[in-house]
């Protein structure tokens, strides 16, 4: 559900998703807006962060590391408790997209 919402062909979020991974509780999801028409001007991993935390989700926006110098790309970490439900998970993974999706339309003003 999180990566198609955030990868599929019809997702918002497509352009600028570099990659989701992960295994188990532990999933980082990288933004990339190098070579395309949105820009931001702040970290965009840190705009998700505070939109998630509106939403009622907490989560961790992070920025660089995605490239050698550690200057590049923005990241966001979830890592739900250990005994998360199967429930719990589909809502953390609407809200995440919900968050990006949000933060995005804010972008595209």
């Amino acid at each position: 559900m999180l990566k198609d919402g955030l990868t599929g062909p019809n997702a918002l979020a497509a352009p600028y998703t570099f990659d989701v991974r992960g295994g188990g509780g532990w999933w980082g999801i990288e933004f990339e807006f190098e070579g395309t028409n949105l820009q931001p001007n702040q970290p965009f991993a840190l705009q998700v962060q505070a939109k998630a935390m509106e939403n009622g989700l907490v989560l961790m926006g992070l920025t660089g590391g995605a490239n050698i110098e550690g200057t590049k790309g923005d990241h966001i970490m979830l890592s739900p408790a250990y005994n998360v439900t199967k429930n719990e998970i589909e809502e953390i993974a609407r809200l995440t997209i919900l968050s990006v999706e949000q933060s995005l339309r804010e972008l595209q003003q």
